[in-house]
């Protein structure tokens, strides 16, 4: 895999330049053991290697010299070794249990990982389901790689470790029809080790697409999210199906400042609702007509309020870290719809497709600006309508 590009943006307060080549491999192995009729073990390893080649330049204002803040060529690795049981205990009880470990060949963090899952059937219909697991991450491979003078000569995040979260889920399902199914889950989830700004507001957990900031991070922040998800799902019969799901939810964070305030992302309720329609023709049936549709209604991200006296002083746009994500959006509607048209022949396969993303125009939050002509900070907002006609045949 490649991942790579080239970047230079000229603003009203501010130059960057990117060049940014990244490839990854993966090599991964595992072997299933049958140990005996009520036990089955899973074991095997995956090694990430990472090939990269950055360079990040940035200078505020514009006009002054650029300044180095990620220049480096290497080569990593991430790897992984990983061990999962299955016990059938009887035709109700299901354990699993397993353990996943990792290290990180940059600067040589592992981490342990634990799992555990138990699923008990109350019927020929219906179950209960219990899991535990221990995950991590690693950050954006620039990030290790931020130089900032006021830190010292070398690399400020050489040493980041792992964000670490324990995660933990209840589940009810039940069949009411052979077409028919619920699942409800309740799950919590307690992030740590996420790497913050010190004496800040500010965290990993919120961070979008900014290749630029150069400060050191410590992984000292921390962040839960709990909720419940409910899917109702009628599998495709008589050419008709649908699926219904709704979650409600709190996503919370500490920062390097230690407050505790809601994330980006916590948009509390979404609800999805997919469902389409085909009809068969033909003397074989081999022409299929459909039409499917996918609606959801969500709360709208949190947004860090503007500094309104110290825009208009700076005269761009300039955010109160002290109410970080205090602001929400309204909520939003969407929609995406889908008519196909495919001839099912001896050798072949014919489609025809019509997609329309975001057919209801939905205006997306892009940025905050600031308008040399009203002196104000305006919120920027972009509707992308995509229609897409296609053929495909296969053969």
């Amino acid at each position: 895999m490649f991942l790579g590009g080239f970047l230079f943006v000229l603003g009203m307060r501010a130059a960057k330049w990117v060049n940014n080549r990244n490839y990854s491999f993966v090599v991964s192995s595992f072997i299933n053991t049958k140990i005996h009729a009520k036990h089955i073990n899973k074991t095997g390893f995956v090694a990430t290697g990472m090939i990269y080649n950055m360079l990040f330049n940035n200078a505020v204002p514009t006009g002054s010299q650029l300044q180095t803040i990620i220049s480096e060529r290497g080569f990593s690795t991430l790897l992984a070794a990983y061990s999962n049981s299955t016990f059938h205990f009887s035709q109700k009880f299901t354990l699993n249990a397993g353990i996943n470990a990792q290290i990180f060949t940059l600067n040589k963090h592992y981490t342990l990982e634990p799992r555990l899952g138990i699923r008990y059937k109350l019927g020929a219909s219906q179950s209960l389901s219990l899991a535990y697991g221990l995950h991590s991450r690693l950050e954006r491979l620039n990030y290790y790689f931020i130089k900032n003078r006021r830190f010292g000569s070398g690399f400020i995040n050489n040493n980041l470790d792992f964000t670490k979260s324990h995660h933990l889920v209840i589940g009810y399902d039940i069949s009411f029809s052979e077409f028919t199914h619920l699942k409800a889950e309740m799950y919590y989830q307690h992030l740590f080790n996420v790497p913050v700004f010190a004496d800040s507001s500010f965290s990993i957990i919120n961070q979008q697409n900014d290749w630029f900031f150069n400060e050191k991070l410590q992984n000292s922040g921390s962040g839960k999210n709990y909720g419940t998800d409910i899917t109702f799902e009628k599998y495709l019969s008589r050419g008709f199906y649908y699926m219904f799901t709704t979650s409600v939810f709190s996503s919370k964070y500490r920062g390097g400042d230690h407050i505790l305030r809601d994330t980006r992302y916590n948009r509390n309720f979404a609800i999805n609702l997919l469902l389409g329609k085909e009809w068969q023709s033909g003397n074989h049936k081999q022409k299929i007509f459909s039409l499917n549709a996918r609606f959801c209604y969500q709360g709208g991200e949190h947004y860090t309020p503007v500094d309104i006296k110290a825009s208009n002083d700076a005269q761009l746009a300039v955010f109160d870290g002290k109410r970080a994500y205090s602001g929400q959006f309204s909520p939003a509607f969407t929609c995406h719809f889908t008519a196909t048209y495919k001839i099912n022949k001896r050798a072949s396969v014919h489609e025809i497709a019509i997609k329309i993303i975001n057919a209801t125009n939905y205006k997306e939050f892009s940025a905050f600006l600031y308008n040399h002509q009203t002196y104000k900070v305006d919120e920027v907002r972009d509707a992308l309508m995509l229609p897409n006609l296609s053929y495909k045949i296969e053969f």
